[in-house]
């Protein structure tokens, strides 16, 4: 049988119908346990419909392991992310993306490697170490989960660390109105390029964008920027970022509340699904992201020559 501790992981569960009849006294539900309680459980299935279930009605349920995730899907993902955080300047190498932004993030500083690069593996490592040590970067991997498995082996066989393990999480949207107090606009504000610019708020603006496509969502408390998120649409999938809560203000729903205004403007601009990245060691806020709808898709994480 199942308990709290499942919530999050994918399950099967058999349930008893009220208006049974002969030969049809069960149905069955397959998909991630997102709330469970004492009188009822609610189940997302693939297709992302909610299902409440009647503990009452539970026959039988039980973990079952996660469902392969397709290479097109990862892949189609990463793209449209990639879309989402433009490097500043990048350059393509065979099936490889080499992206730099003067340091600024890691997403923006590293190769995207979704496909074989021509010349083989050597050549093609050789000349991203050169080309990043021409900016005086250092090389660096973003590896998609299964997809990359065969590079993953190459570089860690030459000794390349791997680093910053994320967790992709995606979500289906509804085109729901917003009426909460976060402000949205289509260009980041000075305090908002403060807390997330790292240093470089010129470089941070170049990657974020403004405009059509851009959206940063603020909640202000006596005039200072308490909580802020960024999102950005690209095909059908709205990319949130930068969700952050001033320390002595979290706790206290601001940044749910910034979440609702993205997926809120997202969805309004034909947005059908969310997706963010979290590092995996960041379990409270996994957890948060669970119960606010969002289900882990893949992991990737980088790989740097040391």
């Amino acid at each position: 049988m199942l308990g709290p501790e499942h919530v999050g992981r994918r399950v099967a569960v058999r349930i008893r119908l009220r208006d049974a009849r002969p030969g049809l006294r069960f149905t069955d539900v397959t998909g991630e346990l997102i709330e469970f309680g004492a009188e009822r459980w609610l189940v997302r299935s693939a297709a992302g419909a909610v299902v409440t279930v009647d503990a009452a009605a539970v026959v039988a349920a039980r973990p079952v392991p996660p469902q392969p995730v397709k290479f097109s899907e990862i892949i189609g993902l990463e793209r449209l992310l990639a879309e989402t955080w433009p490097a500043v300047e990048t350059a393509a190498l065979g099936g490889w993306v080499l992206r730099a932004a003067g340091g600024f993030t890691n997403r923006a500083n590293s190769v995207l490697a979704l496909t074989a690069p021509e010349g083989g593996i050597d050549a093609a490592v050789a000349a991203v170490e050169a080309w990043y040590a021409a900016r005086g970067l250092p090389a660096k991997f973003s590896l998609a989960g299964p997809v990359t498995r065969r590079l993953e082996e190459e570089l860690d066989a030459r000794g390349w660390e791997a680093r910053m393990e994320t967790v992709v999480m995606v979500k289906a949207l509804d085109e729901t109105a917003y009426a909460g107090e976060a402000v949205v606009s289509d260009a980041p504000s000075a305090a908002f390029l403060e807390q997330t610019g790292r240093g470089d708020p010129a470089v941070a603006a170049r990657v974020f964008g403004s405009g059509p496509g851009r959206a940063y969502a603020e909640i202000r408390r006596g005039g200072a920027l308490a909580a802020r998120g960024r999102g950005a649409v690209a095909g059908d999938l709205l990319a949130v970022t930068n969700v952050g809560t001033l320390p002595d203000l979290r706790r206290q729903g601001l940044g749910t509340e910034v979440l609702a205004a993205l997926e809120a403007w997202g969805a309004g601009g034909g947005a059908a699904r969310a997706a963010l990245q979290v590092e995996a060691d960041n379990a409270p806020a996994i957890g948060m992201y669970r119960r606010l709808g969002y289900a882990e898709r893949y992991r990737y994480h980088y790989r740097v020559r040391p």
